[in-house]
């Protein structure tokens, strides 16, 4: 399980690395939230070059070098060299202690994975499959903006016939954060743990983190450094921490003085939902409080998180047996889809796809979702290995060429 945090990056120093389609949406995604942007790469879109163009990001037309996440607070590396990539995670992480690095599709490489993201109003909510089923996430979003009317945090501004600048939203920047074996930090400011801390502390333990209780009186550089992350309870000044200390803190009592926020949670096994906003406006307030009362009764307990699991299952036979990226995404999304014995039907109309429960929770069409969250799990697998060899006579051994600093697809 990742750890679900909304962080507040105004005015707070990014870098992304990397100048294709999967950098552009980073930098978009940190312009929407306020971060100051530092892109490297010698080759970028048309739309990162008008960003730079019109002074909203600093490009450094050149490779990465050494000492470039010097000061940063969050570092994304999002190249097809694994070499570049993997200097950056040294660089930040390794070299410099920077607590937010995002290396794309390696999870070795990276303290938190990008969530997918709508907005509604002021509303954030952000979507995680724990890295087991993008195209579930996926799904899932695009489930949420049909619903909410909300909007994707990832819109491809590049698509515009006239490119437009990124507005600063100020919205949160949800990432999902991996704490295995992390050590953080909790000061408590009475004998008596409250609720929220506690519920912190569950989601920690989830998340197999190392756990140090601190009194107020105990917090200096020494006793914190190690520490990934730090929470306080209510009368926990922040004055009492450096100005330059390298933990993002979460103030339980004052939410807009700390680095990020624990955001309302829906949580079904490896699917975690997460609403939140800045806004201290009561409309809002009352509007997340909504949509997350919504979420809970509709994906909470319903299945979902077993049929994740389910796909995440079948990553290592399906990354083993269909050689291409494309093919791969291809597979899932079908799965996803299929109603078996729906193809071949005779009827000119398309086939039937599944709902997935989000319109009728009571659907009971045999489909692969059905499948696993009815318990029928060998069945399932058994239709889906029979997938596995139909897309592999059907996949493309083609890959591209390489080239640098590319989009990792």
């Amino acid at each position: 399980m990742f750890y679900p945090a909304h962080f507040n990056l105004q005015n707070r120093k990014c870098l992304v690395v990397g100048g294709g389609a999967v950098a552009e949406r980073k930098v978009v995604s940190l312009l929407l939230s306020g971060g100051i942007v530092t892109l490297i790469s010698p080759h970028t879109t048309t739309y990162l070059e008008f960003l730079a163009q019109v002074g909203q990001i600093v490009w450094h037309n050149r490779q990465f070098q050494s000492g470039d996440t010097d000061g940063m607070f969050l570092a994304c590396a999002a190249t097809d060299l694994p070499e570049i990539n993997s200097s950056v995670f040294e660089d930040a992480y390794e070299k410099n202690g920077i607590r937010l690095v995002n290396v794309v599709d390696v999870i070795p490489e990276c303290t938190f994975a990008a969530a997918s993201v709508v907005v509604c109003g002021g509303v954030s909510i952000s979507v995680s499959t724990s890295g087991l089923s993008p195209a579930m996430s996926r799904r899932i979003r695009e489930y949420l903006e049909s619903r909410f009317g909300a909007s994707s945090l990832y819109a491809d501004e590049s698509a515009e016939t006239r490119p437009v600048p990124v507005e600063n939203r100020q919205l949160p920047y949800p990432a999902y954060l991996l704490l295995q074996d992390r050590e953080c930090g909790l000061i408590c400011t009475s004998a008596q743990t409250s609720q929220e801390m506690k519920r912190r502390v569950s989601l920690l333990e989830g998340c197999g983190s190392s756990i140090t209780p601190l009194t107020a009186s105990q917090v200096d550089s020494a006793r914190v450094s190690d520490a990934f992350l730090l929470f306080a309870e209510t009368g926990c000044e922040a004055a009492v921490f450096a100005k330059d200390a390298l933990q993002p803190r979460e103030f339980l009592d004052d939410p807009q003085t700390g680095e990020f926020v624990t955001p309302e949670l829906v949580v079904d096994e490896d699917l975690i939902i997460g609403v939140s906003t800045q806004s201290e406006n009561p409309v809002e307030q009352n509007a997340a409080g909504n949509i997350h009362a919504e979420l809970l009764a509709q994906f909470e307990n319903s299945g979902y998180g077993a049929f994740i699991g389910f796909l995440g299952s079948l990553r290592p036979v399906v990354l083993e047996e269909i050689p291409t990226q494309r093919g791969r995404q291809r597979f899932f999304e079908a799965l996803i889809d299929d109603i078996p014995g729906a193809e071949s039907s005779t009827t000119a109309e398309k086939p039937e796809k599944c709902c997935l429960g989000f319109v009728n929770s009571d659907c009971s069409t045999e489909c692969v979702f059905n499948m696993i969250r009815h318990g029928r799990i060998q069945r399932a697998r058994k239709y889906a290995l029979e997938r596995i060899e139909n897309e592999k006579s059907h996949d493309s051994s083609v890959t591209e060429a390489p080239g640098m600093y590319r989009h990792v697809s």
